[in-house]
């Protein structure tokens, strides 16, 4: 009689069989949905997660540059070449592994075999762009990020500062001009990070004018548009926002001559500072308002604050008195309203003039009012400050019929 503790042979067999199976069946499952299990690795990419396993090993060494990390990576990179379908994120992990080594000239080759495979790669995109403009390559480093950037809008905007770099040098900005198009999806991107992250506006603006046509028309582009302005105001590059101004959209070369608003209170077209800017506070400010007769400019101050209520910059080109006429305002205790005007360029560059406080009971509403240019002024910042006194409610005042003209009228 046979013992029961013995196993047949028979159903040995297939009891390793069904095991061996069952491991493989799930070592299959464990690759489709990116597990990474590295004792399958050797049965080949149908067992082994090799996407996951790469990108796992690629967030790791593109974060590192310690040798053993370099070590893993050529490894990996190349155990995935033999094993795997030929895929250009394995020669990156070769090439950025080689890099670390102090190997460039073999890790280039990889990284250029690598987009020889395919171009759609960003992580190998990013490489080649980085290691071109390194060398001086430009235009061969911007088609690199712009094919990377292309297919991953996420990663490109995390590049975009590094990026925006090439326009502070004149070679740069010379090759970068093709990409300054309403066609470029990452045109927004690239100039929000360069006005917001490099050392000057100045570079920016000068890409923009030696294009010698219209800035690109996107409309979220528009507010971009509008802090450059205010950064070369701010840095004092006023020939570079005088050239500037007139080819953004929606701008004209009349509202840097002109202080007025139009008939039905809307601002020139433009940008601030050279349309009428009012700052985002709940102490002070104001907007453009329809009067009789025209638009104006209705302007507050809270109770126990000082500031500039708007302001505008203007070309006076031959003009020598700013004038206006006081709609209606409403006056606390110790309140004031002073136009201040402070010449920017020219020989008067430095001279402030001031009015006298326009919410004192001696000043006459509905009359037309003036104060003289400085004599020599090439440009010119018009501001109103306003002081909000003591009482329960802003002091207010709105102006309206401003303009500039010549034949010099003092108050």
């Amino acid at each position: 009689m046979a013992s029961t503790g013995t196993l047949k042979p028979k159903l040995f067999f297939g009891w390793l069989t069904g095991l061996c199976l069952a491991v493989l069946a799930f070592s299959q499952a464990a690759a489709s949905i990116g597990l990474v299990i590295d004792g399958f690795r050797p049965l080949g990419a149908g067992f082994f997660s090799w996407r996951t396993g790469q990108m796992r090993l690629s967030m790791k060494v593109f974060e590192s540059r310690d040798k053993k990390s370099a070590e893993s990576a050529i490894s990996f990179g190349r155990s995935t070449l033999k094993l795997a379908p030929l895929t250009p994120r394995s020669l990156w992990l070769i090439g950025r592994g080689l890099e670390i080594n102090g190997n460039l000239a073999d890790a280039r080759r990889a990284m250029s075999q690598a987009e020889r495979i395919s171009r759609r790669d960003g992580a190998v995109e990013l490489w080649l762009g980085a290691d071109n403009l390194r060398r001086g390559e430009i235009v061969a480093g911007l088609r690199n990020f712009d094919l990377m950037i292309r297919g991953d809008r996420d990663a490109g905007s995390q590049i975009m500062p590094r990026l925006s770099m090439v326009i502070l040098a004149p070679e740069g900005r010379r090759h970068l001009m093709p990409y300054i198009s309403e066609n470029n999806p990452w045109l927004r991107d690239l100039m929000r990070a360069a006005v917001s992250h490099l050392p000057r506006a100045e570079p920016i603006a000068t890409l923009l004018i030696d294009r010698g046509k219209k800035a690109p028309h996107v409309d979220t582009l528009y507010p971009i548009y509008s802090e450059l302005m205010k950064r070369l105001i701010a840095e004092r590059a006023y020939r570079q926002a005088l050239q500037l101004h007139p080819l953004l959209p929606g701008a004209g070369s009349s509202s840097l001559r002109d202080v007025g608003v139009v008939g039905d209170g809307a601002p020139s077209d433009g940008y601030p500072p050279f349309i009428w800017d009012f700052p985002d506070s709940s102490d002070r400010g104001g907007n453009v308002v329809g009067v009789e007769g025209g638009g104006g400019l209705d302007l507050f101050g809270s109770p126990g604050t000082v500031g500039i209520a708007a302001g505008k910059i203007v070309l006076p080109q031959g003009a020598d008195t700013f004038r206006w006429r006081i709609d209606d305002r409403a006056m606390n205790l110790q309140s004031g309203a002073v136009w201040e005007m402070t010449c920017l360029m020219g020989k008067a560059g430095g001279t402030v003039r001031r009015s006298v406080n326009l919410l004192e009971d001696g000043v006459p509403l509905g009359s037309a009012m003036a104060m003289p240019i400085p004599e020599g002024c090439g440009l010119l910042r018009v501001e109103m400050r306003i002081a909000g006194g003591i009482g329960r409610g802003p002091a207010t005042i709105t102006v309206s019929e401003l303009k500039m003209t010549s034949g010099e009228q003092k108050q």
